[in-house]
């Protein structure tokens, strides 16, 4: 899931670092936001508008793993490991 603001859920990082651990791939999919309400657009006007659908980049998905690592310190990942990310 995408980090937003304070909220940094960190259970995939869990699952890569037991897969590491355990000489397993993963298979990571990204986050998509498709029809998410616009809660500000709804206060103002009462009416139930929809923010544009967003798709996870993988760029993103890596920067949060980065981050997941560094509040964790597992050794799942680093600059060196080898990685395959496809995205449309």
């Amino acid at each position: 899931p995408w980090f937003e603001g304070d909220w940094r859920p960190l259970s995939f990082y869990d699952k890569i670092a037991q897969n590491r651990a355990s000489d397993a791939h993963t298979l990571c999919l990204l986050d998509i936001k498709t029809r998410e309400p616009d809660y500000h657009a709804l206060a103002a006007t009462g009416k139930t508008h929809y923010l544009p659908p967003r798709f996870m980049t993988v760029a993103e998905a890596i920067a949060q793993l980065f981050e997941a690592e560094d509040t964790k310190r597992l050794g799942a990942c680093s600059s060196e490991t080898l990685a395959v990310g496809l995205a449309r």
